[in-house]
């Protein structure tokens, strides 16, 4: 995750190469709701990171990925109710920044926007729902930041997993 991204811009063949690893991602019954806008216009990028208070640094590129409400109703879901188009939506993310990552780029999802107002700089059509922007680009120089001191997130997976019932503790792995 890089929330600090330099003015290096993204080479277009690596940005392809983000998209093509976000269209092979699962989709539930094969749907693809989704659709993708790439931004790389800085002026853009800005007045959209304007609208976003989970956006701290401005990348090079920002790919809004939005539900195309018009291909929800062909696929016959219903568009609040199936949590399908959001794990669709998630999976696509993850790719595209598994991808990135592989390339040498950082990438943040945020979801921390005015949909509303996000729609109307981007002149997105009444049926384009924006659900996520990833942010792309190169990590900037590490520099340090005071952040308030908190206890980091478990990452051992023995606390994240349970076997055979919810709560049961997990054996130790194996070696």
């Amino acid at each position: 995750m890089v929330r600090d991204f330099g003015p290096s811009p993204v080479e277009e063949s690596q940005l392809w190469m983000i998209l093509e690893a976000g269209r092979w991602a699962s989709a539930a019954s094969n749907n693809r709701v989704y659709r993708l806008l790439v931004l790389r216009d800085r002026r853009r990028i800005k007045l959209v990171a304007d609208l976003s208070p989970g956006i701290f640094s401005q990348p090079a590129v920002m790919v809004v990925i939005c539900t195309d409400l018009q291909a929800v109703a062909a696929a016959g879901l219903r568009q609040d109710a199936e949590p399908t188009v959001f794990v669709d939506v998630g999976t696509l993310m993850m790719n595209m920044m598994a991808q990135a990552h592989a390339l040498g780029l950082g990438t943040c999802p945020a979801t921390s926007f005015s949909r509303a107002g996000v729609g109307l700089i981007l002149g997105l059509p009444a049926h384009a729902r924006p659900e996520v922007i990833l942010l792309i680009g190169h990590p900037a120089a590490a520099r340090p930041r005071i952040l308030p001191r908190r206890s980091p997130p478990s990452r051992l997976l023995a606390e994240l997993v349970y076997w055979e019932r919810y709560g049961q503790a997990s054996p130790l792995p194996p070696g």
